[in-house]
């Protein structure tokens, strides 16, 4: 009996242990967050989507609807130009009224750009693959925190710039082949003409 219970003692301990390591080795994937989807004609039209007092009119918050009121008025009366102003108006969209705005494109534009598989293989470059992998971690927690993406896009100039010629190399091999392409059409189809006229002659 009294070996039975250690056994079955040991067998909790291992249990226990098993789910402790898978536990912590969940952790770091559960800091990851998902990106706010949404794609809009700049941030002015994001405030008017977002701010609409009839966003709030169900379930019925007085408070908010007051509040998105007034920030939806100062939303339509300011330029779609006017970027410092209109994020002003963001902060306190996210403040007064707990609002999350989009992050896919910006999201999706730092991932592809921060991802330190960028600067691996042939590409290799100590300094970058270190920035690159601490940008990339904290591009990913914060996937859905507009803000935090706007301050590490700060942070990312470098690896962003290094990584458009790749893009701009890829487009342009791209577009070399397309009018190649048209080219060699518009020459058979002179060829073809010129053929013609000769066999009416």
């Amino acid at each position: 009996m009294m070996k039975q219970m250690a056994m079955q003692e040991d067998n909790i301990s291992f249990e226990e242990i098993g789910k402790e390591e898978t536990i912590h080795a969940e952790q770091p994937q559960a800091l990851f967050k998902q990106p706010i989807r949404g794609r809009y004609q700049g941030l002015h039209a994001e405030l008017k989507a977002r701010c609409a007092p009839e966003n709030f009119m169900n379930p019925y918050e007085p408070e908010k609807v007051s509040k998105a009121n007034e920030l939806y008025s100062e939303v339509l009366h300011t330029d779609a130009q006017a970027d410092e102003q209109l994020k002003r108006l963001r902060l306190r969209a996210i403040e007064e009224l707990g609002i999350q705005f989009s992050t896919e494109e910006l999201f999706d534009r730092l991932s592809a750009a921060c991802n330190p598989k960028n600067f691996t293989g042939d590409s290799y470059n100590k300094e970058r693959l270190e920035l690159a992998n601490r940008l990339y971690q904290a591009v990913l927690i914060n996937a859905d925190n507009v803000l935090a993406l706007e301050e590490i896009e700060g942070e990312a100039k470098e690896l962003i710039e290094a990584y458009k010629p790749i893009s701009n190399h890829v487009n342009t091999q791209e577009d070399d082949g397309s009018l190649l392409a048209v080219w060699s059409c518009a020459a058979l189809f002179v060829f073809v003409l010129i053929l013609l006229l000769l066999s009416n002659h």
